[in-house]
């Protein structure tokens, strides 16, 4: 699993609740949904009290799903933290 320390890199920027839930006009509870549908320290992490939200992974997901291109945006990832720790 990614340390849940969060490295923003360019390919897979974060950005916080706030803007997560303009951009995908979603509220509190599509939030949380989303939150207890997909792993912690992929698609999102929590610094003290601040989510945090994996937004390239998130966008994937939610337009396409969890299809194999999905799965391989979530392998570069994954791959793109092993290198950056």
């Amino acid at each position: 699993m990614v340390s849940p320390a969060v490295k923003t890199t360019e390919h897979f920027p974060f950005v916080g609740t706030k803007e997560l839930r303009a951009h995908f006009n979603i509220g509190k509870f599509g939030e949380a949904s989303l939150r207890s549908k997909l792993p912690r320290g992929i698609y999102w992490t929590k610094l003290d009290r601040k989510i945090l939200w994996n937004f390239r992974l998130l966008q994937s997901f939610l337009l396409r799903g969890d299809c194999p291109d999905h799965q391989r945006l979530v392998e570069q990832f994954l791959q793109a933290a092993e290198l950056s720790a």
